[in-house]
Parts: structure tokens; C-alpha cells; sequence
């Protein structure tokens, strides 16, 4: 079920039930204040990474091109994207109603792990944003999609994860991070205020906190700089998390993904958080 609805000059893309956004659009800005402008900072976890370094990244999960529009205006034109999405219909909305025509994106549909797999490209950035509690796909929640996932990243490249939790139940979160820490030497975690959403950065080099902040120090004092970046690694900083709980590791042969999440929503209904949502 796809919806298509405008709120206050905002353009939103709405699917299933209607209660997440997944893709938005306004025709006078860019910085939504959600998990699309974060996938641009994951590189900036690199020590000295400049503007001009990123040349190539993936979406995983393309929705209506929100992400994509976001880091071609961070990187400009030239940065090659390819965007993996499932569902055809998407796409076509995504063109109708959400300006999602740049020259520099090509889109692939169909399953994002498998197109990710056979893709004959390495990425700056690969971005996961195919997950939406309780509809999360378990095959690209494991030990072997991530494999998969570092295999197509430059030796600098980072992989960036939306996904949802509720108060207080970080399981899935705890769960996915343990998972990538088995590919990825350094897992960096943040909430987005105001929302359900968590960004999880690995990288496959060892980075730091440090090399984060001084990467946007450097970005507040460089004019080429777009705001929307500067904006986004603030708010990456502001919220970084001090760590996450080792778990389970998730596997191709024992992933209960449905479990956990049925469990989350069932307990966060009950506990009054369908007001939350709206």
C-alpha cells in the first residue's frame, strides 16, 4: 500500500499501515531533521576525509530518492548513486511526486541484497534504509549480508544503518550493531532526536569520536561546505551513544528478527506508543 500526502508544504511518502515516512519532499529545502542527511556523514568518522573523496554510494532501500537528493546536493553531481528498491510503484512516485530525477542516480529494482551483491562497484557509502518495524527483511540483517556489504566498500568506505526502536527496548539495535562488529572494526551508534530512529556506522578501518569532531570543525570553516552536511554531523555528534550492548550474532541460519520485532511492537502498542506516533 503506498499514500502519497502533503502536510504543511511537505510531500510525504507513506507505506502499509501508514505509520512511518519514508521518503519527503519540500521544494525550498533540504534538511528534514530525520535518518536521510545522516547517511552523507558516515565518511567524516575517517580521519581527514574530504568533500572531494566521496565518489560513489549506494542506497539500499531507495524509497522515493529523499537520501539520494540529500548527498547529491552534499557531493555534488558527480557522485555516482545506485539506488536498489523492490517495489517498481515506488519508483514511479518517487519521479511523480518527490523530484526524484537526477542524472547522476541510477535505479535498480529488485531484492537489495542479492543487486548489492552482483553489483560490479565499490562504494564510498553504502546505506541501509530498508528496514521499518515490523517490516524488516532478516536476510539483510546478517553476519553474511554485512560480509557482503564490506566486500563492496572501498578500503575507507562505511556502511550506514537506519533502524527503528522503541523506549527503553534497544534489542534490535544491540543485535544489528553486535552482527556488523563481526565485518567492521569500529561501530559508531547515534539516535536521532524526536523520533524512534538509530544510525549505526561501521566502518572497516579502526575510527574514533575524535576523528569525527575534527572533521566537523573542519567542515564548519570550509565555504564549500553544505549546510545540510554541517547540520547533519552536529546533530551525529550531539547524539552519539557511548556504546551498545553485545548480543546475539545474526546469521543466515538464525536470524529471529520477526520475533524480536513482534515483540517490540506488540509491548510499545501496549504501553500507549501509538500516541507517540502521532
Amino acid at each position: 500500500y503506498i499514500q502519497v500526502t502533503q502536510q504543511g508544504g511537505y510531500t510525504l511518502l507513506k507505506l502499509n499501515d501508514g505509520q512511518g515516512v519514508h521518503s519527503i519532499y519540500h521544494p525550498d529545502t533540504l534538511n528534514y531533521g530525520g535518518p536521510w542527511e545522516q547517511f552523507s556523514v558516515g565518511p567524516f568518522f575517517y580521519a581527514e576525509r574530504q568533500l572531494n573523496d566521496v565518489k560513489r554510494m549506494a542506497i539500499v532501500g531507495l524509497a522515493a530518492g529523499t537520501a539520494a537528493r540529500q548527498a547529491t546536493a552534499i557531493y555534488g553531481g558527480d557522485l555516482a548513486i545506485d539506488g536498489f528498491e523492490l517495489d517498481d510503484q515506488i519508483v514511479k512516485v518517487g519521479r511523480e511526486y518527490f523530484g526524484m530525477n537526477l542524472p547522476n542516480l541510477a535505479v535498480h529494482i529488485g531484492d537489495g541484497r542479492l543487486n548489492l551483491e552482483r553489483s560490479p562497484y565499490k562504494y564510498d557509502i553504502i546505506a541501509v534504509d530498508a528496514y521499518r518495524p515490523p517490516y524488516i527483511p532478516p536476510h539483510m540483517t546478517t553476519r553474511e549480508f554485512f560480509e557482503i556489504a564490506a566486500a563492496r566498500l572501498v578500503d575507507n568506505g562505511v556502511l550506514t544503518l537506519n533502524v527503528g526502536s522503541t523506549p527503553g527496548d534497544r534489542r534490535l539495535v544491540n543485535g544489528l550493531a553486535t552482527t556488523m562488529a563481526t565485518q567492521f572494526p569500529a561501530i559508531h551508534v547515534m539516535d536521532i532526536p524526536g523520533t524512534l530512529n538509530t544510525m549505526i556506522f561501521a566502518t572497516k578501518q579502526p575510527t574514533t569520536r575524535d576523528d569525527f569532531v575534527r572533521n566537523l570543525v573542519a567542515r564548519y570553516n570550509d565555504p564549500a561546505a553544505h549546510p545540510l552536511l554541517v547540520n547533519a554531523m552536529s546533530a551525529t555528534y550531539a547524539n552519539l551513544k557511548d556504546g551498545y550492548e553485545t548480543t546475539t550474532v545474526f546469521t543466515d541460519d538464525l536470524a529471529p528478527i520477526e520475533w524480536i520485532v513482534n515483540d517490540m511492537v506488540v509491548s510499545f502498542v501496549l504501553q500507549g506508543g501509538l500516541e507517540f506516533l502521532q
